[in-house]
């Protein structure tokens, strides 16, 4: 199953299995300052890499990303974090969000977790302003996040049962 704690302010607002060629598990919480904190679970033997993953993300900002002329609308660099008990490679981003006229410099990282039957890519995006409000939330989740293999959920068609605790 999957299980932590997050702290108040926070908040689980999507629990979901997804079907897109295999079973993927997102669970999503909001946090402060209208920060986010992603988990995707998926089968071990998926075809994804923590790599794919954030160039995707990228993809996936690009009509709100602000432009730079001569340069990448954003920087990238490798970063690790303890999550579940391990030390877990990740890839950091930062980036200028456009919204409504403003300019929103963000941060938004990526890890990979491994487990038997699982491979975890955790995403956590905010406002870079606001992570010294935020990063307690994200560290409260990665220092509490249990994940166990599939024979250990009985009766759980998904392959994760979810057990949040505030």
């Amino acid at each position: 199953g999957l299980r932590f704690s997050y702290l108040p302010g926070w908040m689980v607002t999507t629990d979901l299995l997804l079907q897109r060629g295999v079973k993927v598990r997102e669970v999503m919480l909001n946090g402060p300052e209208h920060s986010l904190l992603l988990l995707f679970c998926f089968p071990e033997a998926a075809d994804v890499s923590l790599e794919s993953f954030a160039a995707n993300a990228v993809k996936g900002r690009d009509g709100v990303v602000k432009k730079q002329a001569g340069g990448a609308p954003f920087t990238t660099r490798a970063v690790t974090a303890k999550i579940a008990g391990q030390e877990s490679p990740g890839i950091e981003q930062t980036f200028d969000l456009e919204l409504l006229g403003q300019t929103l410099p963000h941060q938004a990282s990526y890890y990979m977790v491994h487990v038997p039957g699982f491979k975890v890519i955790v995403a956590a995006q905010a406002a870079q302003r606001h992570l010294a409000t935020v990063r307690p939330g994200w560290q409260k989740v990665f220092d509490t996040l249990r994940l166990e293999p599939p024979s250990e959920t009985p009766g759980n068609t998904s392959g994760l049962k979810a057990i949040f605790v505030r």
